[in-house]
């Protein structure tokens, strides 16, 4: 599935970022929200795959969202790790087995305090087109 396939490419992505690693830890990137850890620490958001097939080509279009988790004593911690994680997947390269990633995009970033924790939480949006790997 081609969700899992991207989702494991930017995994692998942020681990091995230096930028993302050296503000929140390499072992700091989880798939969900971790219980009793406080931040920083990145996580996986909400994810939508929506059909972008041609007449000729299979495809689609991935649109996701990237969480920054930073501490409650203000926002720069989460601007300086959004802005980390932006730079890490905005137009990469990403190798994806069985398939070919068309386009990888940042969308836009919204910053806000999550009224249960506190804490400042950046979400930020990309868009990734992909298409089945040619045999």
């Amino acid at each position: 599935m081609s969700a899992n396939a991207l989702q494991r490419a930017v995994f692998e992505r942020l681990t091995s970022e230096t930028g993302v690693s050296a503000l929140a830890g390499a072992d700091r990137i989880f798939d969900g929200r971790p219980e009793r850890i406080e931040p920083p620490y990145v996580t996986f958001g909400d994810w939508r795959i929506e059909d972008w097939s041609t007449g000729t080509e299979d495809g689609a279009e991935h649109r996701f969202e990237i969480e920054v988790w930073s501490e409650v004593r203000g926002r720069k911690q989460a601007a300086e790790l959004a802005d980390a994680v932006r730079k890490a997947l905005h137009d990469a390269a990403l190798t994806l087995p069985g398939f070919h990633l068309v386009n990888l995009r940042h969308l836009r970033t919204r910053t806000g305090r999550d009224t249960k924790s506190r804490h400042i939480r950046a979400r930020l949006e990309f868009r990734a087109v992909l298409e089945p790997a040619a045999s």
